[in-house]
């Protein structure tokens, strides 16, 4: 009878704790609306967004919490957020709202377990997932989604398809965009290992990506 008085005394203290942790989180952002959010997003729904794809533009199937660290001095913080690939916009949940996240406002940000940093280039987009870098170069994963045609089960019929897609790249430190190598050779060479280097590294399997960034860490 105790142990139950306990869990029902409980239970309240922390659905009040969640709820000032979320309030305080989403205050955290509604008091610089302005400087984090580019606008609200209208078509919250698939349906209304892409009509008659098959298909979600999102990365994620669910909106994690994400950890935000501001470009200025504003403290990070945590808000749930997801990536919209088709759109090369991450967007964060306030409520039942959805905004757009400013690029500009940010300097990175971490949801489940990969870090994105703002970015433009020749190829567009505003965020890439970084997945390893040193004092010379950087790691990073391009997402883009694509509208295909597939072929249904009923012989014959084509149905539209958002399908997402990655693709890995070496970002110098003046901006320029690499895409990664097939030929182990060449990685050593834009790695601009020494030949040392390359014999301690020459039964490393790069298309493994954790093995690539123990290299980099390592030069």
């Amino acid at each position: 009878m105790k142990q139950l008085s306990f869990f029902l005394l409980i239970i309240p203290l922390l659905t009040y704790s969640q709820n000032r942790n979320e309030k305080y989180h989403n205050g955290a952002f509604n008091n610089n609306i302005d400087f984090f959010a580019m606008a609200k997003v209208q078509n919250k729904t698939n349906s209304n967004y892409l009509p008659g794809i098959k298909g979600s533009p999102y990365l994620y199937n669910t909106w994690n919490n994400c950890k935000i660290y501001p470009s200025d001095s504003k403290p990070n913080f945590s808000i749930p957020c997801n990536y919209n690939v088709y759109a090369d916009q991450f967007e964060i949940k306030v409520g039942d709202d959805l905004y757009i996240l400013n690029p500009e406002s940010v300097k990175s940000l971490i949801v489940d377990q990969k870090t994105f940093i703002p970015y433009k280039g020749p190829n567009g987009g505003e965020f890439i997932e970084l997945l390893g870098s040193n004092k010379k170069i950087r790691l990073i994963r391009i997402y883009k989604a694509k509208i295909m045609s597939v072929q249904t089960s009923t012989l014959g019929l084509h149905e539209s398809k958002l399908n997402i897609a990655s693709k890995d790249y070496f970002l110098t430190n003046d901006g320029e965009l690499v895409k990664l190598p097939k030929s182990k050779s060449k990685i050593f060479d834009i790695l601009n290992l020494t030949n040392a280097q390359k014999k301690t590294f020459k039964n490393y399997n790069l298309k493994k990506t954790d093995q690539l960034i123990t290299i980099m860490n390592s030069i």
